[in-house]
């Protein structure tokens, strides 16, 4: 017999575990330095851009929508498994007590998540809004309740069998958000009191209502559960080899040229290399991000030769969490028995990637050049990236990549 009082607790530490094994691993990276360093940069900068923000700059209103958002959003880690779906579902009368853990773990996360977001946005509140360490407990106990209220809710919106009648309760939900968070920006408490009274009416006699008509959604819960491990190991993969990352593909018919094949050995690596860069996984969103990330630095770095340093540490960034996709192949049969040297395939990667840093450098180059008119500093930025292939490259590559892999 299942003892479900346990299985969770078994389950969470075997989850912490996991999770603090793959943390290490990423502090160990190269990336983690150079995501201090961009830390250090936007922290010394975030204050000069809220100097730069006009008088009139809408920052209830961004706000409002930024944590509506966040509240709306309720993600909930249930650590279910495939084979709970025979094993666990014959006993589920007896599975509230492991599901009101899953819950009471997810409004943890949230509270503690909901205060980072809001200390990270608080030097805008203070400047647009209201400053005073008072007026930052009141907002954080206002927003923290409301994320805790949003995630019980959300649970009980997963027993609808249907995604469209969930969707509609979620938009419902965005807009009692909104209008609780912009009432409270603009400190109308008064009013704070009816959406309270407004929240109270929807957990009691709504939400609740669901729980006496369905059951748990086991299929749905499974799949969600999968989709947020899937997310977690992709974040641990931008910084070492993750084998359980089951990686997503997208058609993109469009970029699918860039990839064409070729059935000469020289040309058939680079061709795989392209199209799993385009279609598996979330590397092309990756590059996009960092690229834009860098474009945002550049803008706010004061303009000088010190750029130069700003885009090799993306140069960095962008090298290592690259190497992963690499190793996606490490155990798959058909590209170990393709017949051809490993050298030969790192060769075709590098060069790939190489061609990936020239065109981040050249991206760079244009809108430093366009931003700032000096063309002297944006010429050495696609020439920073091509030094950079040819000595820093090299010895990552070395120390990421095995030829027995």
């Amino acid at each position: 017999m299942i003892d479900v009082t346990k299985l969770w607790s078994k389950r969470r530490n075997a989850h912490l575990t996991q999770t603090l094994k793959y943390f290490s691993l990423m502090a160990n990276s190269g990336l983690i330095v150079s995501l201090i360093l961009l830390i250090v940069i936007g922290s010394v900068y975030y204050a000069k851009l809220l100097q730069a923000l006009p008088n009139g700059f809408p920052a209830v209103l961004i706000l409002t929508v930024f944590f509506s958002f966040w509240l709306t959003k309720s993600p909930i880690r249930t650590l279910l498994k495939e084979g709970d779906l025979v094993f666990l579902l014959p006993v589920e009368s007896g599975m509230k007590h492991y599901f009101s853990k899953s819950i009471s773990s997810a409004m943890l996360t949230g509270a503690f998540s909901t205060l980072f977001l809001f200390t990270l946005t608080w030097p805008i509140v203070q400047v647009f809004i209201r400053d005073g360490w008072k007026m930052y407990a009141v907002f954080s106990f206002f927003l923290i309740t409301a994320k805790m209220f949003n995630l019980y809710v959300a649970w009980e919106e997963r027993r609808l069998p249907y995604k469209s009648h969930q969707l509609n309760y979620r938009i419902m939900r965005f807009i009692v958000n909104f209008v609780y968070v912009y009432l409270l920006f603009n400190e109308a408490y008064l009013f704070l009191i009816a959406m309270f009274a407004i929240m109270y009416v929807l957990k009691n006699f709504v939400f609740e209502f669901f729980k006496k008509m369905h059951g748990y959604q086991w299929e749905m819960l499974l799949a969600e559960e999968q989709t947020l491990k899937m997310k977690g190991y992709r974040l641990a993969n931008y910084f070492t080899d993750v084998p359980a990352l089951k990686q997503t593909i997208h058609k993109r018919q469009w970029l699918n040229t860039l990839g064409t094949f070729s059935f000469k050995k020289g040309n058939s690596m680079s061709a795989l290399y392209m199209k799993t860069f385009i279609r598996s996984g979330d590397y092309l969103g990756l590059y996009i991000r960092l690229i834009l990330i860098g474009l945002l630095f550049l803008y706010l770095v004061p303009a000088g030769w010190w750029q130069l340093a700003v885009v090799l540490l993306f140069f960095q960034m962008l090298s290592l969490q690259l190497f992963t996709l690499y190793t996606q192949y490490r155990w798959n049969v058909s590209f170990i028995i393709y017949p051809i040297k490993p050298a030969v395939k790192i060769a075709a990667f590098v060069r790939w990637l190489k061609s990936l840093l020239l065109l981040q450098g050249t991206v760079y180059a244009v809108f430093y050049w366009v931003m700032t008119g000096d063309w002297l500093v944006a010429l050495f930025m696609p020439v920073a990236a091509f030094v950079f292939s040819l000595i820093r490259l090299p010895a990552l590559t070395k120390k990421h990549i095995s030829l027995t892999s």
